[in-house]
């Protein structure tokens, strides 16, 4: 009920178009309406795995947990009380975290489980963590050697290696780390492992955390005759889609011009469109098939925030104030091992959700606005080929539907879910209609 109070108390300041209002009302508020996004990220609560065995794993602070189901068959039984293990202080660097990036303190961020059954985690300042799935105890772990290096992104498993494989990016370095079948991390050639260097750029405001990447790595290409690649967006201002082989680089493969290594497969840049002076993501590239869809989350030109708070930064970017602008979707071209942009949209605008392709619907969606068509916000369904809107679902200012940089996902059903900073989303396609281009689009509400 209070997030439901605070959610209609938001909407009349962003209706207002009041940010000095906003910003006294969020810093009012008892129950961290502020810093929600910094404290998640702060308390090491950001990614999530649900394990084979039907275990939850999570993390809390500098602890990493496991919940059991009493009847993993049975999905209303209750659950078991946690296990937990925390890590040793001599894993985080708070001074390293701190001098890069708006947190104060090293923290646990991504996690995930390798395909050969190690838990994974990383943390801000530099390390990749192996545990034991069952006991969590921690079994190894793999520092960067860059002095300002830094993870501020999670990471990728793949099949590759054994089962090992693990895609990482840094600031300044993409890594293929691998797991062994003792747990243990390698980092050498002889073990399947690589890095690469790419192009870290300048540091860039909310909801940027800092300088290089802001995409967890993305893998395509699992055919036999596909190209096996990883993909990021790299630092620049007009950031470029990177493209890196994951495996074997190709016999007699030479590097490209302006790469910065030969791992690298392929890189693109960005653009959207002259009056776009940084194009830049906080978002993992969305992938199907040989397509790629990327969205740009800075504004041009803005007036300064009044706050650092990501949270109000993407309360207030679209409705009180222009949002970014631009989304793109490339194609691989498996022949000439090469980028071809698809289409671009500057008239679209994502503000900090994780986009999504539907490969049934065959469209990439976002969560935004129609650029001058602010504070009100809607679902965009673009077709793959074509960039055309395809579907719409408004939901106007509320800002109950702000996804607050959580992914869109879609059940068996098509039905949409996703969290925000006001609780959990689950639009009901089964009670949507479809209207004619002419008619009122209806606007969603909540239950």
């Amino acid at each position: 009920m209070q997030r439901r109070e605070q959610a209609a108390a938001v909407k009349r300041f962003l209706d207002a178009g009041d940010e000095q209002g906003l910003l006294a009302y969020m810093k009012s508020q008892p129950n961290r309406t502020l810093t929600l996004a910094e404290d998640q990220v702060a308390n090491g609560a950001v990614y999530s795995v649900l394990g084979r065995d039907d275990a939850f794993y999570g993390c809390s602070g500098r602890q990493v947990f496991r919940i059991d189901q009493e009847d993993p068959k049975e999905a209303s039984s209750g659950m078991k009380a946690p296990r937990a293990i925390t890590l040793p202080a001599a894993l985080f660097d708070n001074a390293k975290a701190a001098s890069g990036t708006r947190s104060p303190a090293d923290i646990l961020f991504g996690m995930g489980m390798s395909y050969n059954g190690y838990l994974v985690v990383n943390t801000l300042g530099g390390k990749v963590i192996t545990l034991d799935r069952d006991t969590l105890e921690v079994i190894d772990a793999f520092t960067v050697a860059g002095k300002d290096e830094l993870f501020m992104n999670s990471f990728a498993t793949g099949p590759e290696a054994n089962g090992g494989a693990l895609y990482v990016a840094s600031n300044t370095t993409m890594y293929r780390l691998v797991v062994d079948k003792d747990g243990k991390i390698r980092s050498d050639e002889a073990s399947g492992a690589w890095q690469s260097p790419y192009d870290r750029g300048v540091r860039m405001p909310a909801p940027k955390i800092g300088d290089g990447t802001g995409s967890t790595p993305t893998l395509m290409g699992f055919g036999p005759h596909e190209d096996k690649l990883v993909v990021i967006t790299d630092g620049a201002r007009k950031m470029r889609l990177v493209a890196f082989w994951r495996d074997n680089i190709p016999a007699g493969w030479k590097q490209k011009p302006g790469t910065l290594s030969p791992r690298i497969a392929d890189q693109a840049q960005l653009d959207m469109g002259p009056e776009q002076e940084s194009v830049q993501s906080e978002q993992s590239v969305a992938g199907f098939g040989d397509y790629a869809f990327v969205v740009n989350n800075i504004p041009n030109g803005s007036a300064p925030q009044l706050s650092h708070s990501g949270t109000f930064a993407s309360l207030v970017n679209g409705a009180t104030r222009p949002g970014p602008a631009g989304v793109a979707a490339l194609k691989w071209q498996q022949k000439t091992h090469a980028w071809k942009t698809q289409w671009v949209r500057t008239d679209v605008s994502s503000i900090s959700i994780v986009p999504m392709i539907s490969g049934a619907g065959r469209m990439a969606i976002i969560d935004g606005y129609f650029t001058g068509k602010w504070n009100d916000r809607y679902h965009i369904g673009m077709d793959l080929d074509t960039g055309q809107t395809v579907m719409t679902i408004r939901t106007g200012s509320d800002p109950t539907f702000n996804g607050f940089y959580s992914p869109i996902k879609i059940d068996p059903q098509g039905h949409i879910f996703y969290s925000g900073a006001f609780g959990l989303m689950r639009l009901d396609t089964a009670k949507m209609r479809r209207v004619p281009v002419a008619r009122q689009i209806s606007t969603a509400q909540g239950d």
